[in-house]
């Protein structure tokens, strides 16, 4: 830091001796013409001349030393200061009492000094300029025995002028010290910020490339430039994107850019096949596009690792509801060997029961396997719906009401979307225990959405059940196999709706809720 201000001082100094050459070359030149100011017309005029042209020297040799002589900076610095007050001291004794011209020049002399000279140094030159302005008049009187009381009180007012000068400056220093100490450790805390950003950016699987309006590449990671196959000196230079990675600039060029969307890309000079996620950077004045690339593969690696987690989950869940029933089958089976006939019946009857709870199992099961592919239809559920009632609950018709809001269209597959309804219907009204009231089922549109909600007046779902509502295998009836509401909420989810439980004072209320279609 010590040094960056030295520098900045040599700096500083050597525009300071442009300045006094150019002054010395001026003054010179005027006097030289005939043409110098009436305030240096003094008994002492004829010494101009000699002054000036010493003047003019001097500045030019300290000039020349600073440009071309880079030794003892700091000493040349104060060589031109004392030289300075040399040359304004005799032009003052010359002009028989310190004038305006040279009086503004001590002042810039001096405020220079302040900025340029340590702050002793400066001092220094500040006193020796007082002590020269003051007591120039005495030296004068030697020779002329008329000088006036005015000039010793101007010299005065020129004194003080000289400290306030002075100390401006040293105010000055010291607020640039302390804007120069603060942006040097803001400097270095971004440097640091951008250290540890790079380190991020470096670290992360994922490729990040950012492109303006015009499709030139404004920032790009190791790893987007890796992804690519371009080399890695992009990442830190601004450049086209046809000339970095052509095959990328004619898919995009082609392509309109939505954000949000995901597209598949295998470029020729790359060996890997990309997943690119396109997001839009909306920074003041200008909007950026940022693509996410990934590895495609190792995305469907994660893909299979999750699936066959789930299936391991899966698998586990089966495996411990159907020990159950299969235990319960076992032990009736050896206890029936030396029952008499009316045990026997009633294992009988226990056997079947955990028989059947295990098909219904395994039915369920298979209806998760079955529909994978979701096509969507358009339907009609002011249609649909009653006539999925009536076809599955006949007998229990009596049981529910239902209102069902005209014109109300939704595009889901209808053998999911039935069997959704059958689950929760089947469920309100089998937990349903008032007597009064019937099971509710209702169809209204909000905004832009359906909701289909079926609703019971029966106790409700516990506060502690909720959050596993819709987990496999959860149920609290004993020979629920709680797949029902797993089974439809994964329905509801592939059809891109949504299925909640809504609490309500008595009952429960699951909800169905995606976007209605509107026909043109």
């Amino acid at each position: 830091m010590a040094h960056g201000k030295q520098l900045n001082r040599y700096h500083l100094g050597r525009w300071y001796a442009s300045y006094r050459f150019l002054i010395a070359f001026s003054l010179l030149l005027i006097a030289s013409l005939g043409h110098y100011s009436d305030a240096l017309s003094t008994p002492y005029a004829s010494s101009h001349l000699f002054i000036l042209f010493l003047y003019f020297l001097l500045s030019a040799a300290q000039w020349l030393m600073l440009r071309y002589a880079h030794i003892a900076a700091s000493y040349q610095l104060l060589a031109l200061f004392i030289v300075d007050i040399g040359i304004l001291t005799s032009l003052s004794f010359a002009s028989d009492g310190a004038n305006l011209q040279v009086s503004l020049m001590f002042v810039m002399m001096i405020f220079t000094a302040s900025l340029l000279l340590e702050r002793p140094k400066a001092l220094t030159v500040t006193l020796v300029a007082v002590i020269c302005v003051v007591y120039q008049h005495l030296i004068g009187s030697l020779f002329d025995l008329s000088t006036s009381i005015n000039n010793i009180s101007n010299s005065a007012l020129l004194a003080i002028l000289f400290f306030c000068v002075y100390a401006l400056g040293q105010f000055s220093i010291r607020r640039f010290e302390v804007l120069e100490n603060v942006n040097l450790s803001q400097a270095q805390e971004l440097r640091r910020l951008q250290d540890i950003s790079s380190y991020i950016l470096d670290q992360i699987e994922h490729g990040y490339l950012v492109l303006d309006e015009n499709y030139h590449v404004v920032l790009t990671t190791p790893a987007a430039c890796n992804f690519l196959g371009i080399s890695p000196i992009h990442a830190y230079e601004k450049q086209p994107l046809y000339s970095v990675q052509p095959d990328l600039f004619d898919f995009l060029h082609l392509e309109q850019l939505v954000e949000g969307e995901k597209f598949q890309f295998e470029a020729k000079q790359s060996l890997y096949q990309l997943q690119i996620r396109i997001q839009k950077l909306r920074i003041p004045y200008q909007t950026l596009t940022l693509l996410v690339l990934e590895d495609a593969r190792i995305i469907n690696q994660r893909v299979q690792q999750l699936k066959l987690a789930a299936l391991g989950q899966l698998s586990a869940s089966i495996a411990h509801e159907i020990r159950n029933p299969l235990a319960a089958i076992v032990q009736a089976n050896e206890l029936s060997r030396e029952s008499d006939a009316t045990q026997q019946a009633m294992l009988s009857q226990l056997i079947s029961k955990q028989a059947t709870r295990i098909n219904r199992i395994i039915e369920d099961t298979l209806n998760m396997v079955r529909n994978r592919d979701t096509s969507s239809t358009f339907i009609d559920l002011e249609s649909f719906i009653p006539a999925c009632l009536n076809e599955n609950f006949a007998n229990s018709i009596t049981k529910m009401n239902y209102k069902i809001e005209n014109n109300v269209t939704i595009s889901f597959n209808e053998d999911q979307l039935r069997q959704v309804l059958i689950n929760l219907v089947r469920n309100a009204l089998h937990h349903n225990q008032s007597s009064d009231n019937n099971i509710e089922l209702e169809v209204y549109t909000q905004h832009n959405h359906v909701r289909i909600e079926v609703r019971d007046f029966g106790s409700g779902v516990a506060s502690s059940d909720i959050a596993s509502l819709f987990q496999p295998f959860f149920s609290t009836e004993i020979n629920g196999t709680g797949l029902g509401l797993y089974l439809s909420h994964s329905f509801c989810e592939a059809n891109q709706a949504k299925l909640h439980y809504v609490e309500q004072q008595q009952g429960a209320c699951f909800r169905i809720e995606c976007l209605r279609v509107h026909h043109a």
